[in-house]
């Protein structure tokens, strides 16, 4: 029997927010596996589809297909874990973690993301080829609509729908912490709202 390796995920649109099961027949991280999508539609199981910002008009499908041209941002929910084999933290090696704050049509985006040490913040956007930036520790602020603000640890932000975005203030104390703990141990990003969120009604 072949094994299938199941991400519990949620996307999220300007104007929709869908989450559902999505299997892999071999196994890869979900930015890794949103990234290398060659099909327009991405298939999601036992799925549910709502406005954003309005969760209780939730509809429950069986199976839903989701452009993946209008993803804003794919947060795991709950990930499959990996193979005995898995390199998870030999991918970690080599780089430096850069908190920055991202903004969106929809979502102010706080997470944390990792850059070779020779590239610029910049450098590290642009010379990327993937469409979706892997963030950790990731802090999701609705503009509007009076949504309270979320927590994943884990999202893959579509870099074609960032507006604008600066380096957060505490970066160089992560990256501190980063070479005295090994990664899967870095002390998350500070969960404070953005400055320019922070006075936001809609944000609070």
């Amino acid at each position: 029997m072949t094994e299938v390796y199941t991400h519990r995920i949620e996307i999220y649109t300007s104007s929709m927010v869908m989450s559902g099961a999505y299997d892999l027949p071999l196994y890869r991280r979900v930015s890794d596996a949103i990234n290398g999508e060659q099909r327009r539609y991405l298939p999601l199981r036992n799925a549910t589809i709502a406005p954003l910002l309005r969760g209780q008009q939730a509809q429950s499908v069986p199976h839903l297909l989701v452009d993946r041209s209008e993803a804003l941002l794919v947060a795991t929910i709950a990930e499959a874990p990996p193979p005995p084999a898995y390199p998870r933290e030999e991918q970690l090696r080599g780089v430096v973690p850069v908190t920055a704050v991202f903004f969106t049509e929809a979502f102010v985006v706080r997470g944390t993301f990792y850059r070779r040490p020779n590239h610029s913040l910049v450098e590290a956007l642009e010379w990327t080829t993937d469409d979706f930036l892997p963030l950790r520790h990731v802090h999701i602020y609705p503009l509007s609509g009076g949504g309270a603000p979320l927590s994943r640890d884990f999202a893959a932000l579509a870099r074609s729908r960032i507006v604008a975005l600066y380096k957060a203030a505490d970066s160089s104390a992560e990256h501190s912490a980063s070479q005295a703990a090994p990664a899967s141990q870095a002390a998350p990003a500070s969960q404070a709202a953005p400055a320019a969120v922070a006075n936001d009604p809609a944000a609070e």
